[in-house]
This record gives structure tokens, C-alpha cells and sequence, in this order.
């Protein structure tokens, strides 16, 4: 291969929830007794990098009169509840537009390595928190080389035949690499490696899996189809994980990091564009 291409019970639990703290003032929606700041997590879109940038939407209730937000690596954080809500009210960041029920989108960006954000609630003499994690991506680099796309159409869009671009692999996960950015800046695709090898007269390789990744271009199949260019491997195309592992639609990294990428591109609507074998050649 590598030299020739080169319900129920949820309503019966919440009547029997309802009916126990119904006596219990402040527990009813609206007339909590404490503040509270809920945190929900979201991926961000384009010009957002997901794997470093993350949404937080704060949601607050009617007790409520100030937020205050700050993320630190959860390394970090050894205060106790108490002291770290204290910490965060004064070293952290105060919530423009909370008062009483509120909601706002805080979008926090180059993130790397395990965080916590934490929000503090405060109103009527009284604090409480939320927390919640998110993991950015880190990579180190394996081998520059050049990717070189194999379907004429989309070497026309993209506007070159092949791309200088850096192998790199996920500090947390040994198995995770990319092509950096070589749809552009912001744009890197990544692949999986998988636990089943195979040989042939270059030698042994290793297969991996293409995951969904966008581009920045726009593809016309025909007038009525035309929109952002995606890229992914044959498995994923035909939602079946054979095609890539039994039934010879592969992809696959050698020892010295050549990789031959069988891949799809398409657009909206999941409308092909087709589909070969790109590569990848190390320096």
C-alpha cells in the first residue's frame, strides 16, 4: 500500500419528591433559600478551536444578586469548599448581567490540560458553587512531513496538490495524533489509532480511524448543494466500522509514520464529493 500510492419511573420518583419537600420552604421552583448558580458546558463553532475553547452557560435563580467565576487547574484547587468560594469572590472574575434568574454564555478559551471552572452564587448574605471540568488537548510533535490530497476536486478547492504539515501526537492519549492544520489555520485533522495491525511488502502497520473534520472551504456538487466541505474515513461515511476494519477500506500508519488515509469528502447533508487515498510522507 505504502509504495503504490506513495420514563416512568422518573415521574413516579419526582410526584414522591414533590410530595416529600413540598412543607419544606425554599425548596419549591422560585423560592429556593440560597443562591444558586447552575453550570452547563457547551462546544463552541468556528472561529472556536473545541479542542482548547469551551462555552459555560451560568444559570441563576431568584436568590441570586452577584456571580463570580474562576477557572485554575484542578491540580490546584486544595482549598476547602468554604475558603475556595471566598477565594474565587475575591480573586476571580464577577459575571456582568446576573441579577436574580439570569443566564449567560462565558466563553473561555486556549484551555489546556484538566481545568475546573467554579462559579460562586451570592445573595442574601450567602454563597454556594458549581463546578464543572474540561479537558483541553495538548500535542507534541512526532515528524514534519507533506499530506498530499489525491482527488483532483479537492486539490482545485483547496488551491494545492499537497500541504507541509507536522504528525502530532495527544499528550493525554497515546493513541489520538494530527495533521496539523492542513486545511489551514484552526483546521487540523485527527485520527485514531486501533488495536489491529497488518503487513504488507513496505511492512507492518497500524489501522486508524478518520473522525469527522471540518474544513473552511466551500464545495458546489450541483446548484442546489453546495456548502462546508467535511472530511471523514469510509467507516464513518457508510456508518459501519467493517468497512474500515474487514472490508479493505483501511487506513493506516507505518513504523516511520508514513500513513496512507482513506478518506471521504462531502458536504451538507452528508452529499459526496468522493473518496480516495490521500497520504502523508514523513521528511
Amino acid at each position: 500500500m505504502k509504495s503504490s500510492i506513495h420514563q416512568l419511573f422518573l415521574v413516579l420518583l419526582a410526584i414522591c419528591f414533590m410530595t416529600s419537600c413540598k412543607d419544606e420552604w425554599g425548596t419549591e421552583p422560585g423560592n429556593d433559600s440560597n443562591p444558586v448558580a447552575t453550570v452547563y458546558q457547551y462546544k463552541p463553532v468556528r472561529p472556536y478551536d473545541a479542542d482548547n475553547d469551551v462555552i459555560f452557560r451560568v444559570a441563576t435563580n431568584n436568590k441570586t444578586t452577584e456571580a463570580y467565576y474562576l477557572v485554575e487547574k484542578t491540580a490546584n484547587i486544595s482549598m476547602s469548599e468554604s475558603d475556595y468560594m471566598n477565594h474565587v469572590v475575591a480573586t476571580g472574575t464577577k459575571i456582568n448581567d446576573i441579577s436574580g434568574e439570569s443566564n449567560v454564555d462565558l466563553t473561555i478559551t486556549g484551555l489546556t490540560g484538566d481545568n475546573t471552572i467554579t462559579v460562586v452564587a451570592v445573595g442574601n448574605g450567602k454563597k454556594t458553587s458549581s463546578k464543572a471540568t474540561f479537558v483541553g488537548l495538548e500535542w507534541n510533535d512526532v515528524v514534519e512531513g507533506t499530506y498530499y490530497f489525491a482527488q483532483a476536486n479537492i486539490r482545485n478547492t483547496i488551491g494545492a496538490s499537497s500541504v507541509h504539515t507536522t504528525l502530532q501526537v495527544c499528550t493525554t492519549n497515546s493513541k489520538q495524533f494530527r495533521f496539523k492544520e492542513i486545511f489551514g489555520t484552526g483546521y487540523s485533522m485527527k485520527i485514531n489509532l486501533l488495536e489491529l495491525k497488518d503487513a504488507d511488502e513496505d511492512g507492518e502497520y497500524t489501522f486508524f480511524r478518520v473522525p469527522v473534520a471540518d474544513t473552511p472551504y466551500t464545495y458546489t456538487i450541483n446548484p442546489a448543494n453546495t456548502g462546508p466541505m467535511s472530511v471523514r474515513d469510509v467507516g464513518y461515511w457508510q456508518g459501519n466500522d467493517a468497512y474500515v476494519t474487514d472490508y479493505g477500506y483501511e487506513s493506516g500508519m507505518y513504523e516511520d509514520y508514513f500513513c496512507f488515509v482513506a478518506v471521504q469528502y462531502f458536504v451538507v447533508g452528508g452529499l459526496s464529493i468522493g473518496w480516495n487515498y490521500d497520504m502523508f510522507e514523513p521528511d
